[in-house]
Parts: structure tokens; C-alpha cells; sequence
């Protein structure tokens, strides 16, 4: 994730508070009655959409093909927040700007403010492993979607929001929250089945985003490049990963879509492995999206790559 620096984000809501001198809110109130939802990235777009239903016009910040570790909020986007019923970001570890702007838009880290009646709410899921990693609480894994009981998690916090913005619809939330719980859960199972009777137990990965997958099915994960993509790792790391590649007789390297796929391609190539995708799911990429992919048939085809390289039954 790209550090933002202190300067960046005052003048930041420096710019957006002036624009939001002369900008009422209820100039831009949805129509149809409907609560608006503004989301940072997609799987809490997914989880909001299919809890909300149709009394929720959902808007996503980070759209596909968007590396969200690159992301910056322009002040087009505070001011989306800013229209907002609830804005909920998952985790400060991977959001790093999105505290600043909730500020910016009016709302803050409690939830609503005189100037607003914005929720912000933080999706983050705590006291969680990281398959096998060590991770200080710095590097905090914020991928908690990759497993698909912690998105539930993420999902009863989304309906208790939307409950308390649109005690209306709290039947309907609800209502569509016990059958995406059933869903998820019985993803859950489907991985469980496939990830079993397996000959390895350690994958190569682009970077460190599936530790809760890995610690809910069982394996371990070397990243080319720690949590966030963009620090690439040095020559003696990319060295010591070929090395583990042929002691533990892996075959593939596993690239997620967005990223830059120079380290995979480079140990690929020096180790005869193949590449196969893996997809942290943070954001779709322009194609998934145009075809309709969507969270359940991502994390199933990430199953179907996770059964390969594993090596599976």
C-alpha cells in the first residue's frame, strides 16, 4: 500500500471542504427512496449488493482493473462519500486514506457527525492467523474475504448497518443475509472438498494477500512480494524461493490479474514452473466485470487453481 503523507491527506480536505462550501447533500439524494451505499473495494460491493438488495444503490471508489493498493481518492470521491448513507471501508492496513477521507466528507471514524448523517464503518476482522506467516500487527493481513466464513463475518456487520441507516428494511437485510450465509458456507465446504488428499502443502504466490485463505484450508504460502505488491522483494528473497520451489517440487507460481507479473514470469522461468492465476479478489479486472464474474464464481475458479497447484485428490 502506498504511503500517503501527512501534507497529502491536509490538503486533501483542505480541497474537498471547499468544494463542499456550496454543495448540498440533498441535491444528490438517490431516487426511488433508496439508501445509498458507498463501498471501497469490490467484495464489500458484492456483500453490500446482495444484502441491500433493492433498497440500496451501491457505488464502489476502487473500480476494475484498479490496483487498490495504488488507489488515491480524488475529490470527486469525498464528495461521493460525502452523498453517502454508509461508507464502509474494510481495514486501515489496506484503506490507508480512507479514515482521512470519511474526515474530508464530513463523517469520521464513529459514525456520524453534525455535518452528516454518514455511517462509517470499519469491516475489519481481528484476532485472526495468517497461515503460518509471522506478520506483526504493521503488516495485518486485511484479505479477510478469502475466507468465506470471515466474510460472513463481514457481512452480519454490513446488515447491522444497513439495519441502522434503513430500520425499514431490516426484514429484507435480513432476510437476504441468512441466504447469503448459506452460500457462503456452502462455498466453504466445496473448498474444504477440494483442497483435501493433497501432495503439497505450500503455494507460490505474487504477494502475502491469502493468509486467511491458507489458514482456513490448511497451507502455506511463500510471497514473491510481501502484503503489498508493490514492494518488490530483493535478490537473495527471489533466490530463496527458486530454492524452496525445488526442494518442496512445486510446479506452479500462482500471479494475481492486476498486478505486475515480472517477478512470476522470472522465477517461472528459472524454475520451469507454470503460472496460474489466483485472485485476491480486491477489485475485478475490466473483463470480469463487463462478463458478469462475480465473488462466488472468482473464489471457486481460486479453488480450482489452489486443487492444481496443491496438487489435490
Amino acid at each position: 500500500m502506498a504511503r500517503r503523507t501527512v501534507i497529502a491527506y491536509f490538503c486533501l480536505v483542505l480541497l474537498t471542504l471547499f468544494v463542499f462550501a456550496s454543495c448540498g447533500r440533498d441535491l444528490d439524494e438517490p431516487p426511488g427512496g433508496k439508501i445509498t451505499v458507498v463501498t471501497t473495494t469490490y467484495p464489500l460491493t458484492f456483500l453490500a449488493g446482495r444484502i441491500g438488495g433493492d433498497r440500496v444503490t451501491v457505488v464502489q471508489l476502487v473500480k476494475p482493473g484498479v490496483e487498490a493498493h495504488d488507489f488515491e481518492p480524488a475529490p470527486s470521491d469525498i464528495r461521493t462519500i460525502a452523498n453517502a448513507d454508509v461508507f464502509f471501508y474494510n481495514h486501515p492496513a489496506f484503506e490507508g486514506w480512507a479514515l482521512a477521507a470519511a474526515s474530508a466528507s464530513g463523517s469520521g471514524p464513529g459514525g456520524s457527525s453534525q455535518a452528516s448523517a454518514i455511517q462509517t464503518v470499519i469491516l475489519e476482522t481481528e484476532g485472526e492467523d495468517h497461515g503460518g506467516q509471522e506478520i506483526n500487527d504493521a503488516d495485518f493481513d486485511p484479505h479477510v474475504w478469502l475466507n468465506p466464513l470471515l466474510a460472513q463475518k463481514q457481512a452480519g456487520r454490513i446488515i447491522a448497518a444497513l439495519i441502522t441507516a434503513d430500520p425499514d428494511g431490516s426484514t429484507e437485510y435480513v432476510r437476504n443475509g441468512d441466504g447469503l450465509e448459506a452460500e457462503l458456507r456452502g462455498l466453504d465446504e466445496l473448498i474444504a472438498a477440494q483442497l483435501t488428499d493433497c501432495a503439497l502443502d505450500t503455494v507460490v504466490v505474487s504477494h502475502l494477500a491469502f493468509g486467511h485463505m491458507a489458514e482456513r484450508y490448511g497451507f502455506n504460502q511463500v510471497g514473491l512480494a510481501g502484503l503489498s505488491p508493490e514492494f518488490e522483494s530483493g535478490p537473495s528473497h527471489i533466490a530463496n524461493v527458486i530454492r524452496r520451489i525445488d526442494e518442496l517440487g512445486i510446479r506452479h507460481v500462482l500471479q494475481e490479474p492486476i498486478a505486475s507479473n515480472r517477478l512470476a514470469e522470472t522465477v517461472a522461468a528459472e524454475t520451469g514452473t507454470d503460472i496460474l492465476v489466483l485472485h485476491p479478489l480486491a477489485v475485478r479486472t475490466v473483463d470480469e466485470a463487463k462478463a458478469g464474474e462475480d465473488y462466488f464464481s472468482i473464489m471457486k475458479s481460486n479453488a480450482d487453481t489452489l486443487k492444481t497447484a496443491l496438487q489435490c485428490g
